[in-house]
C-alpha cells in the first residue's frame, strides 16, 4: 500500500512510521532504519546504507503521491556485519524553502494582489514554485511594496495580512508544488462532522477532542508605522542648474506619479527597475529625499513633480465587545490595548487592514478540535467543516489544520491512523499571525535596523524638569 522512493530507489523502513503534514508550517516525516528494498533478499547484510543530505524522497500510496521532499539529516549505523546498516532520516517538504531560500529584492508597485502573487511565484519558480488557485473576493491594486531582504514566506504573509485570506502549498507532482491563497469564505467544504454514535461508527472515529483557549485577550489594536503614503499628492517645482542631476525633495518619496520638464511629460521608473534593464528620463527609490535624472540637464529648465510623500501614520481599531464585556464583568474600564510598530507597510488603508485582522479573532475563543480515525483519511488540509453538536461553545465553522498519518505495518496487515487538529478562529488565525509566527526574526531575514518592535503594555515617557540644578565633576 505505501511505498517509500528516495533518488528513485524504493527503500524500507521500520513497521511504523508517521507523517506530519501542516497547513503552513514545514511538514516533517522521521524514517526510521531506512534501507534499500533490494537488501531484503540478503542474508547478510554487509553494505553501508548512507544517502546523501538533500536527497529527494517521495512517498506513494496505492500509487497515488501523498508526499515528495528532500532528506534533511542522514543517521547512525553500526558497523555490525551480521547487521543491516540502517539509516535514520529527517524527510522536510519543500516549503520549508519559502522561509529558509533565497531573498528578493524588487519594488511591486500598481498591481492587484493577484498580480503581485503572481510576479512573487514567478520569481522563485526555480525552486519549483507554481501559481496555484488564487480566490480573492476583494483584489484591489496594493501600495508600493519593496521585498528587499524579505523572503516569500515573510511577503506572502503579508499578503494575507491585508487581504484576510488563508494562503498554503499543495503538492502538484514531483516536480512542482503549487502556491495557493484562498478567501475563508471560499474555503473547500468536507461534510458536516454530526455528534451521533451512527456518524462515529460509519467514519471510523475513535475520537474528538476540544481543547478551548482564548489565546489573545488584548482588545485595541494600534499598529504604527514609521511611513505610510500620505493622503494627497504633494507638488514641487525644481530648476536645474547645469551640472546636478540629484533634485531634494522637501518629503521623503513614496510614489512620483509625474514629471514634466518645461510642460513636457517625463518617463519615470524605480531604480530596482533601473538595475532589471528598464531606462527612463527619472529615477527615484521609495522612502527617500531625492529623485535624480538620468543625464545632466542644461541650467534653466523647469521641472514640476508630483508625489506621495511618505509620512509616519497610526491606526487604532477597538473590539467594542470584548471591551463592553470586561466592562459589565468588572465595573471597570475594559480597554487592554497592544501595540505593534510595522516598517513594510506603505500604505494607510493596508496599515488599518492589518490593525483590523490582528484583533478579529478575539471576539470568540479559539476552539481545537483533535479528530481520530483509523483506515478513514476523513479531511484535507484547509477544508471546512461544521460541527454539529448540542453545545453552543463547539458548535462552530472549522478548518482542517493539520494532519498526522501513522502508518502500522505488521506482516500483510497495515493499519493507519489520522489524526486531524481543526480550528474555529480560521479566518484570523493567530498562530500564522505575522508577529507570532517563529519565522520572524530580528536578524536574517529583517535587514539590520529594521526591527520591529512589539510593546503589550503602554510605553510612557516622561520629561523631567530640574530646578536650581547643581553639577558637581566627580574625577
Amino acid at each position: 500500500m505505501y511505498q517509500i522512493f528516495i533518488n528513485n530507489e524504493e527503500v524500507k523502513t521500520e513497521n511504523t512510521f508517521s507523517i506530519n503534514e501542516e497547513f503552513l508550517n514545514t511538514s516533517n516525516i522521521i524514517l526510521n532504519k531506512v534501507y534499500p528494498k533490494s537488501w531484503s533478499i540478503n542474508k547478510l547484510l554487509t553494505e553501508v546504507y548512507f544517502p546523501s543530505d538533500y536527497s529527494k524522497c517521495k512517498i506513494l500510496k496505492n500509487g497515488n503521491l501523498i508526499f515528495t521532499g528532500y532528506v534533511k539529516n542522514s543517521g547512525d549505523f553500526i558497523l555490525d556485519f551480521n547487521k543491516p546498516k540502517y539509516a535514520t532520516l529527517q524527510v522536510l517538504d519543500y516549503k520549508g524553502l519559502l522561509s529558509e531560500g533565497k531573498t528578493l529584492d524588487f519594488v511591486i508597485t500598481g498591481k492587484t494582489v493577484a498580480e503581485a502573487i503572481e510576479q512573487v511565484v514567478e520569481a522563485i519558480s526555480d525552486y519549483g514554485f507554481v501559481l496555484g488557485n488564487i480566490n480573492i473576493l476583494n483584489d484591489e491594486v496594493i501600495g508600493a511594496y519593496s521585498t528587499l531582504d524579505k523572503t516569500p514566506f515573510d511577503i506572502f504573509q503579508y499578503f494575507s495580512e491585508i487581504t484576510g485570506c488563508l494562503w498554503t502549498t499543495r503538492i502538484v507532482d514531483e516536480e512542482h508544488t503549487a502556491i495557493d491563497f484562498c478567501d475563508p469564505e471560499l474555503l473547500p467544504k468536507a461534510p458536516n462532522i454530526e455528534y451521533s454514535l451512527e456518524y462515529l461508527k460509519n467514519n471510523k472515529i475513535e475520537s474528538i477532542l476540544p481543547s478551548f483557549s482564548t489565546t489573545d485577550y488584548r482588545n485595541k489594536q494600534i499598529i504604527l508605522s514609521e511611513s505610510v503614503f500620505s493622503s494627497i499628492d504633494t507638488q514641487e517645482i525644481k530648476y536645474t542648474n547645469g551640472y546636478d542631476s540629484i533634485f531634494v525633495t522637501e518629503l521623503p518619496i513614496g510614489k512620483i506619479s509625474s514629471i514634466t520638464i518645461n510642460g513636457e511629460e517625463m518617463t519615470i521608473a524605480t531604480t530596482t527597475e533601473k538595475e532589471l534593464g528598464i531606462y527612463a528620463d527619472f529615477y527615484y527609490k521609495s522612502g527617500e529625499l531625492q529623485f535624480q535624472s538620468e543625464e545632466v540637464l542644461s541650467s534653466g529648465q523647469k521641472i514640476i513633480i508630483s508625489y506621495t510623500s511618505m509620512i509616519n501614520g497610526r491606526e487604532t481599531f477597538n473590539n467594542n465587545t470584548q471591551i463592553d464585556r470586561i466592562k459589565n464583568q468588572l465595573s471597570r474600564n475594559g480597554t487592554i490595548e497592544r501595540y505593534e510598530t510595522r516598517n513594510d507597510i506603505t500604505n494607510s488603508k493596508e496599515l488599518l487592514k492589518v490593525a483590523s485582522n490582528y484583533i478579529k479573532f478575539n471576539s470568540k475563543p479559539e476552539i481545537t478540535l483533535s479528530i481520530t480515525t483509523r483506515n478513514n483519511d476523513l479531511f484535507k488540509i484547509g477544508q471546512r467543516t461544521h460541527f454539529n453538536i448540542d453545545n453552543d461553545k463547539l458548535n462552530d465553522d472549522y478548518m482542517v489544520k493539520s494532519k498526522t498519518i501513522k502508518v502500522i505495518q505488521s506482516g500483510e496487515i497495515i493499519e493507519t491512523i489520522y489524526t486531524y487538529s481543526l480550528i474555529n478562529t480560521f479566518n484570523a488565525e493567530s498562530e500564522i499571525n505575522f508577529f507570532d509566527n517563529q519565522r520572524r526574526k530580528a536578524s536574517g531575514n529583517i535587514s539590520d535596523g529594521e526591527f520591529i518592535t512589539r510593546n503589550i503594555d503602554i510605553n510612557n515617557v516622561i520629561n523631567i524638569n530640574f530646578k536650581n540644578l547643581v553639577i558637581e565633576e566627580v574625577v
